[in-house]
């Protein structure tokens, strides 16, 4: 029984329903009957009088009031207010003409791309901390040569790490003398072991950032990017420049066979083979293990060393590594 929605709390329902039962006594006997101390029974006796439903002029001899009268009443006057409260949310679809025709007022306005200048590096590391940590998809990066400082690299790399580590795809395409920076070689490594795709490439490329294909992010002078950033949001120029990080990504190298060059395929037994080829289409495990015919338990072992062996931290990016190595 809950009462709570009508006004009646769950200590006054209990002292109502003592009344009820017990015509005739005081408020002074309710502490001991029931248990409660008195500014609690204090605070539900004055409660339950404002609703009528005790009378409380003679506080030794009270009166509780007819539930199917002042029970009734109240749920009356609930209904009344919700009726009312009711009323007022349709009447907010009124507002829906006028805040049309304030976005279309501001669509014949906009004559501007929708493009932000930020100025000062700090400025900028501040909006890349914001963009990285409200995407949800993916970072696409091009990286042309340095040079590299301490201060960019302990600025990127706890952002990046956050972003793989919550999931998200981290692709970046950098030249090969970042190779020639220990601290930059270290950092790379660091990206690659938990997740990130890293590609090399000798072909002249400006710096930029896009997250989520949906906020690109240039310098301001591609010669001197602390002088500042454009984030560009307008869609056909995302689009664009999508287009050209795509470019760049499939004339790179892979970050491991730029730096260790392997001559041999990979070793994989034809379930191995096959694990590989499930992963990239079942939504589930158990789908896999029916399609391949074995366990449940066997497939997420497969899983697990696959995903090893690729460096991979989820199986979304053990089955597109897989695809990018031609495992499958």
């Amino acid at each position: 029984m809950d009462v709570s929605v009508i006004g009646i709390s769950a200590e006054a329902a209990e002292i109502y329903r003592y009344f009820l039962r017990h015509r005739g006594e005081g408020v002074g006997t309710l502490p001991d009957a029931l248990g409660l101390d008195p500014d609690t029974v204090e605070t539900a006796v004055e409660m339950l009088g404002k609703l009528s439903l005790l009378d409380l002029a003679d506080r030794h001899r009270v009166v509780a009031t007819e539930p199917r009268v002042g029970i009734e009443r109240l749920v009356e006057k609930r209904l009344n207010e919700l009726n009312a409260e009711i009323r007022r949310v349709l009447s907010a679809r009124d507002a829906i003409s006028v805040f049309v025709e304030d976005k279309q007022e501001g669509e014949r306005a906009a004559t501007v791309l929708d493009i932000e200048r930020v100025e000062g590096l700090q400025r900028v590391r501040q909006r890349l901390d914001d963009l990285a940590f409200f995407s949800y998809k993916e970072t696409l990066c091009l990286h042309p040569g340095g040079p590299w400082n301490r201060a960019m690299i302990d600025a990127a790399l706890p952002l990046d790490t956050r972003s793989l580590r919550r999931g998200l795809a981290l692709k970046g395409v950098y030249h090969p003398e970042a190779l020639d920076d220990p601290a930059m070689m270290s950092y790379l490594r660091e990206l690659v072991s938990l997740g990130a795709h890293v590609r090399l490439t000798e072909q002249p490329m400006d710096r930029m950032l896009i997250y989520d294909r949906g906020v690109a992010v240039v310098p301001i002078d591609p010669k001197e990017s602390a002088k500042g950033a454009l984030l560009v949001r307008e869609p056909g120029l995302v689009s664009q420049l999508v287009i050209y990080f795509e470019g760049m990504w499939k004339s790179a190298v892979d970050f491991r066979e730029f730096t260790e060059p392997s001559t041999e395929e990979p070793n994989l037994s034809e379930m191995e083979q096959r694990v590989l080829e499930v992963m990239a289409t079942a939504d589930k495990d158990e789908i896999a293990a029916r399609e391949l015919d074995i366990s449940v338990r066997t497939y997420r072992r497969y899983v697990a060393d696959l995903m090893a062996r690729l460096g991979a931290v989820n199986r979304f990016q053990a089955a597109l590594r897989a695809k990018e190595e031609n495992w499958i």
